[in-house]
Formats: C-alpha cells, structure tokens, sequence
C-alpha cells in the first residue's frame, strides 16, 4: 500500500483507484504516518518551505533509523535565508 500512497500523492493512480486509496488511508493509521511523511519528503523535494517545529527533524531521525542515507550534517531547519 505505501506505493499506492506514492502514486496518489504523484496523481498517477486511475481515477477509480483514487477514491478507495484515500478510503484505505483515512481507515488505517500506518498509512495516514506514510501519506504525511511521503507529502514532507515531496515538499523538501519541490523546494517548498514548511513551517517546522521540529517536526521535520524527526522526520530525518526516522528516515536514518529506517536506513534512509541522508548527507552528513544536513539540518532539515536550516534556512537558505
């Protein structure tokens, strides 16, 4: 299913598996964290700033604990201000 959260996020599913991946994702906790995470991930990628509290910083801590490589010394809440 996380790969159908993918493809709904990257609007490639067909229109009627639309409607039953956000069924499915409004039904069951695991996929609204992996929807969440997925969309963060999206937005970082866009170049689209988010308000953080934090919230992002532990996105990366679970992303390594996951086995995700992130670049050494990259701070999610550094600004290119």
């Amino acid at each position: 299913m996380s790969l159908k959260v993918s493809l709904l996020l990257d609007g490639q599913l067909a229109p009627g598996e639309v409607k039953t991946a956000l069924n499915e994702t409004v039904e069951d906790a695991r996929l609204r964290d992996r929807y969440t995470v997925y969309r963060l991930v999206g937005d970082v990628l866009r170049g689209n700033s988010t308000p953080d509290d934090g919230y992002s910083a532990r996105i990366f801590d679970r992303m390594r604990r996951e086995g995700s490589r992130i670049e050494a010394g990259y701070d999610p809440r550094a600004g290119d201000d």
